[in-house]
């Protein structure tokens, strides 16, 4: 009896292992009335679809053109034979075409030719006053100094002496005139215009000053070739 106990406990902890598995491995028993049981199932994977095969690139080539270089030779450009010389080419005297001849034919006169005064105008000759000096000393004898600079062809001391005695009396009318004849000795004839101008205006009671300023601008203007201006500038002198 005592062997078939201890028998008995020896194979039990073998055993009851491999049942306690067996009852893991059954589903559980069905309970009725309550809600169904849930099975869960593995999701099924769709199949891989099979590999696009990848195209190789092709490469296209162009054979280049055969290049061959022509060179097209340049020929010299003629030269101009150079313009005879006054003197050569039969014209023995070596004379330039008269301007009236190159007018007529369409070119430009040169500037630097004397332009005759129109037929109809008659210019008389310029004669200079001397205008009677004033009563101050100092002006005086700048105004001697002045007459004996421009005597000997120092313009510019001539112009600066009087421009200090203006500084003294800058309403001098004989002032005014003696400044605008040393600027027609400089070939200043508009200068000259605009001051012999300014002489007239101060020269107010003195006629005689009035009008020889008038016959200057006159003068001045037939030096700038307008003519016309001149006539008039001597038909006002000729009303004092």
């Amino acid at each position: 009896m005592m062997q078939k106990r201890f028998i008995l406990l020896c194979v039990l902890p073998a055993v009851l292992p491999g049942c306690a598995s067996l009852y893991e491995q059954q589903s559980p028993a069905p309970v009725y009335g309550g809600p169904a049981p849930v099975y869960r199932q593995r999701p099924v994977q769709a199949p891989l679809p099979p590999p696009v095969p990848i195209p190789e690139p092709t490469v296209k080539t162009t054979p280049i053109p055969e290049f061959n270089q022509q060179v097209v030779p340049i020929a010299p450009a003629p030269v101009p034979a150079p313009a005879p010389m006054p003197g050569e080419g039969g014209d023995s005297l070596g004379l330039l075409p008269d301007a009236e001849t190159s007018v007529a034919a369409g070119a430009v006169p040169d500037a630097t030719l004397p332009v005759s005064a129109p037929e109809t105008y008659a210019a008389p000759p310029f004669q200079p006053i001397e205008p009677s000096a004033s009563s101050s000393p100092a002006v005086g004898a700048l105004v001697t100094a002045a007459n004996q600079n421009s005597q000997t062809g120092n313009l510019d001391s001539a112009i600066a002496t009087i421009e200090r005695a203006r500084s003294i009396e800058p309403n001098n009318a004989g002032l005014y005139y003696k400044l605008a004849l040393l600027r027609i000795k400089q070939g200043k004839p508009k200068l000259a215009e605009e001051l012999a101008k300014k002489a007239a205006l101060l020269a107010q009671g003195d006629r005689h000053l009035k009008k020889h300023s008038w016959l200057l601008i006159a003068h001045a203007r037939e030096m700038q070739k307008d003519f016309d201006g001149a006539q008039a500038a001597r038909d006002k002198a000729a009303g004092f």
